[in-house]
């Protein structure tokens, strides 16, 4: 990662920071999805988000940020991460998903 900022410093103030259920650190990404799916009060990490929606995370990922990047609102948040080092966990993500190249090609 560059020497601009630590992941932890990007999450979006005010918005949970902590999955609520299972507790684990959300990062900024997590929060966008949470986001997009209109949860601002409480939010998931990608892996429960996607068992509560009977989904693949990976494939939920996948179609996630495809509307992400369809909504400025949302894509300035998502881009700030530039690239798979800003991801904070990417063994308990998808970051081959998460930072796929073609996110950006046709949106």
């Amino acid at each position: 990662m560059s020497e601009q900022q630590e992941p932890c410093s990007l999450l979006i103030e005010g918005a949970p920071s902590t999955c609520k259920q299972c507790s684990i650190r959300l990062c900024l990404r997590q929060q966008v999805l949470n986001l997009a799916l209109g949860f601002t009060e409480t939010m998931q990490c990608l892996n429960c988000l996607a068992r509560a929606n009977g989904k693949d995370a990976a494939e939920m990922l996948d179609d996630l940020r495809i509307y992400i990047y369809s909504r400025e609102c949302f894509k300035s948040q998502w881009v700030k991460y530039l690239d798979e080092s800003y991801c904070p966990s990417p063994k308990e993500c998808y970051p081959s998903v998460c930072f796929a190249e073609s996110e950006t090609k046709e949106l």
